[in-house]
């Protein structure tokens, strides 16, 4: 195992350190969850050359996975993670892969699978977005009136909220580019409603390919 430890496994599954029968069964899952995680988001050398470690929101996602291989008494696999508890998903989406593919400067994601998209503003007066409140709308440029609406706590925060990244399933919108719509509501006095309306236009450099 690259980041996971057996003593960290059987804790999480509430075994005792002496028992040691099980040590085989409890690495192969630990390496099956670990797998899941570099698949879903980066490889491990990624990780470290990033943050420096592996994220402990990383580190709980994979003890998840190994909680449920033990309990379920099956590997952890791609096809298998429909038993995972929903907690894992919202642990690894800030650290998902932004694409499946790439293709020059556009990043190409394959329909059917889900398309994380990151997202910045510069705002006025030292502001960040995690300062302001927003509304953000997906749009796919090759359809008309085909579009994914979110607020600002369907997003998530990352950069100690300079930037936010979404989730978006790539069904809803079909395949086509895709262009972001941000409405930033800033706050100022020379306004009768305090607050200002600024819509900014993201191009994330992103298509959905059937």
């Amino acid at each position: 195992m690259k980041f996971l430890t057996l003593q960290q496994i059987k804790a999480q599954c509430r075994i005792e350190e002496d028992f040691t029968l099980e040590d085989s069964k409890l690495t192969d899952y630990g390496n099956s969850a670990e797998q899941v995680i570099f698949n879903l988001c980066r490889p491990y050398g990624d990780f470290i050359e990033t943050y420096g470690m592996i994220p402990p929101d990383i580190v709980h996602a994979a003890l998840l996975l190994v909680t449920t291989s033990y309990e379920h008494n099956a590997a952890v696999s791609m096809q298998n993670l429909s038993m995972v508890p929903y907690g894992f998903d919202m642990l690894i989406k800030p650290y998902m892969r932004l694409t499946s593919d790439t293709d020059g400067d556009v990043q190409t994601v394959t329909l059917g699978s889900d398309v994380k998209i990151a997202f910045t503003a510069d705002l006025p007066d030292g502001l960040k977005l995690s300062d302001v409140d927003f509304t953000l709308k997906v749009i796919n440029m090759s359809e008309k009136d085909v579009d994914a609406d979110f607020v600002k706590d369907d997003c998530i925060m990352t950069d100690e909220g300079a930037s936010y990244v979404v989730l978006v399933d790539s069904e809803e919108l079909g395949v086509g580019t895709l262009m972001l719509r941000l409405t930033v509501f800033i706050p100022d006095t020379d306004y009768q409603s305090g607050t200002r309306k600024e819509v900014i236009k993201i191009n994330p450099h992103i298509k959905i390919a059937g």
